[in-house]
Order: C-alpha cells, then structure tokens, then sequence
C-alpha cells in the first residue's frame, strides 16, 4: 500500500512539475487544435442531406400511382432500365403500369427504393422476395434471404431449399441445405423427406458433408424413400451406390439380411440390393464423409463369423465382410 501510495504521489509532482514549467501559450494553443480537430472530425462524419430527387415518371399497380425518378430506379433494377431506356414502347412513356405484381409489396419496395428502408416480417418476406426477384431489385432480394436465413428451422429447411433453388438463391439454398445435412436423421422423419425429388436425395447423399455417423442411417434413408411409391423402385440401385459401405455397421448388415425373408415391406428392396449388388461398393474404399467419427464396419474385416447365414448365397453378405 505505502509503495502504491509513493507511486501515485510520484506521478502527481511530476505532473505539476511540467505544468509549472509548460507556458501558457503553448497550452492553450495545444487546446485549440485539439478542438479544431476534433470539429473537422465531425464534419467528416456528418452525413449531407441528399439532394431532392424529382420525379419524371409515374408507375401504376392496381390503380394506385407512384411517382418515380426513371434514372433512380434503373440504376437499382435491370427490370426498369431496360423499361425506361430500352428499345420498348414504354421508354417513351411517362406513365407506364406494372402489372404481374401485389400493390401491398410493391409499395414497400418503393419506399425501399427511396430511402434503402425494408420493412419485412414473417407475413410479407415471400411476397416481397418474389416481388424483387421479378422486379430484379437485388439488394432488397438479398435482404430478404438474409431474414429467411435467421427463420430456418428443421420443420421449414426442406421446403426452404426447394424454394431458394427455384428462386436461384444460392446463399438461401447453401444455409438450408447446411441444415438439412447437419441435422438429417431428424429430417429424415419429417414428412417432406418422401416428397423430395430424386436429385436432391441423391445429392444429400453424395455429400462428404452428411453429418451421420454411420451410413446405415443413409442406406434406411433410401429404403424408407423408395418404398413410399412404387415408382421410386427404379432409382433404388442409382441411389445405393452412394451409400458408402465402409460405414455400414455389422448389426444393421445383420438387420437387413434378416428382414430378406419378412414380412418388412422394403424386404423386396433388401433383396434386389442382395442379387444386384453395387459396382461400387466392390471396387474399393470410398471417401469418408467429413462428419462421420468412427467407422464401425470395414470392408475385408475378419467378421465372417458375425455374419448370419441367412442369404448367404448373395452378394450382400458376400461382399459386406
């Protein structure tokens, strides 16, 4: 405490020392241009008013008119520069009418327009999103992706791809899909799985990213997939091969040989796998997906004792130790 004490006092008397021995002028100019900085500071940082932009066009959406800066518009949308200074008949109209959108959101892309303000809410973001796309409005097309980004959730992420995919959201699609791998034995529950085209399914499957830890959850996937319609039979063996075997688990190996000779409805899918066995699955080792930790069933492994002897003359228990 005295030493702490000596060391403040210390630093008092040499501090008084210079302001006895610092003259005054020399002070008060310091002061001065320490004011006159910090004033050219914020007039830095003052904002100017921008300059009143004057209409010269009017829009019209279901009888309601907006009165537009033609130049102002077509240097945020492709769509109103090819409207207003295209080789169209309505680039020599002042007053042109818009038609294939909703007045409601079309009035809140306008204020977006003037004052870069967007009002979204859970009730209006499609609308408005569809509405920016068609309009070509990008920075309010992005601002609405960002906001659906923050609403996905394992109950929407499936119909959440689907959507940005058809809109070309690639930042949308990317952030659902993520979810969709990060969490896909819960999504493989959820209804909308059985709904989902081929393509998707055989992509989610491919994915090094497809955060399972064994591929018995990829392999029951497409079980459950194909056996909703019986249509889907045909892509079954395009699907499997990009089950990676290497992860399969010797129980579920055991499960499905067992279930050849049930009453499981997918028994008949079990043993076409069984008498059509995959090209790939003999060729060798597959890459490991990113996410898997351990892999509990490798292929050439001294197991062939674990193996039941039901369906022992096909290839899935042939190749599958």
């Amino acid at each position: 405490m005295q030493s702490t004490a000596g060391v403040t006092v210390c630093c008092d008397m040499a501090c008084k020392a210079d302001s006895e021995q610092t003259p005054q002028s020399f002070r008060l100019t310091g002061l001065s241009e320490q004011m006159n900085k910090q004033k050219e500071d914020e007039s830095i940082l003052q904002v100017k008013d921008p300059e009143p932009v004057i209409p010269d066009a009017t829009l019209q959406v279901e009888g309601e008119s907006f009165y537009v800066n033609r130049q102002c518009l077509a240097h945020q949308s492709p769509y109103f520069r090819a409207l207003f200074f295209g080789c169209g008949v309505e680039s020599s109209r002042r007053k042109v009418e818009i038609k294939g959108v909703g007045l409601q959101h079309f009035r809140v892309l306008m204020e977006h327009s003037r004052t870069s303000r967007l009002a979204l809410d859970r009730e209006n973001v499609l609308g408005i999103l569809e509405t920016a796309d068609f309009l070509q409005f990008e920075r309010a097309r992005l601002l609405c992706c960002k906001f659906l980004e923050r609403e996905l959730h394992l109950s929407n992420c499936l119909g959440m791809m689907a959507y940005a995919w058809q809109l070309g959201c690639t930042q949308l699609y990317t952030a659902a899909r993520q979810v969709v791998l990060t969490h896909f034995a819960a999504i493989v529950a959820e209804e909308d799985f059985l709904s989902l085209p081929k393509e998707t399914v055989a992509h989610l499957l491919a994915s090094d990213d497809l955060a399972i830890h064994k591929d018995d959850l990829a392999l029951e996937a497409t079980l459950h997939w194909v056996s909703f319609d019986s249509k889907r039979e045909e892509h079954f063996l395009e699907l499997i091969e990009l089950v990676r075997p290497e992860s399969l688990s010797l129980s579920f190996i055991t499960e499905l040989l067992t279930r050849m000779k049930s009453s499981d409805p997918r028994a008949k899918l079990i043993c076409k796998l069984n008498e059509h066995f995959p090209a790939s699955w003999s060729v060798g080792r597959s890459m490991r997906r990113t996410r898997t930790r351990e892999t509990l069933f490798v292929l050439g492994g001294p197991h062939d004792q674990d193996i039941p002897k039901h369906g022992a003359d096909g290839p899935l228990h042939r190749h599958l130790h």
